[in-house]
């Protein structure tokens, strides 16, 4: 023997009482296919133009990002050659420094080239 199982409105589930089941299917005229047709299409629309939108906003910061990213680098290219030109401009100096001293003396007053060929 075979158990039905009955959805039903109805709280009560004694025998012999009517009941009143659950339609399981249901009907749709032309005019709801159209409306729900419209609601899906509009839906999966704005769907679409949210994931693009999102797609290029991501782009558009990947982008800035990147070129952030170019700038400081090519910041730190110029900080490096500045480095470099300040070591070699003090190692210079340290080195020269001393013997220029030496090479010069000291010159009480200066003379014009009139007055040394003068002498």
């Amino acid at each position: 023997m075979k158990n039905n199982i009955q959805f039903t409105n109805n709280p009560r589930s004694e025998e012999g009482v009517r009941k009143y089941n659950v339609n399981r299917s249901i009907a749709i005229g032309p005019v709801s296919l159209k409306i729900l047709t419209i609601a899906s299409l509009a839906s999966l629309l704005l769907l679409y133009l949210a994931q693009t939108t999102q797609g290029a906003t991501k782009s558009y910061e990947v982008q800035s990002m990147e070129q952030d990213r170019q700038e400081l680098v090519e910041d730190v290219e110029r900080l490096k050659l500045e480095s470099q030109r300040l070591q070699a401009l003090s190692k210079i100096e340290a080195s020269l420094g001393d013997d220029l001293e030496k090479d010069f003396e000291e010159v009480d007053e200066i003379k014009t080239l009139a007055e040394a060929a003068a002498e």
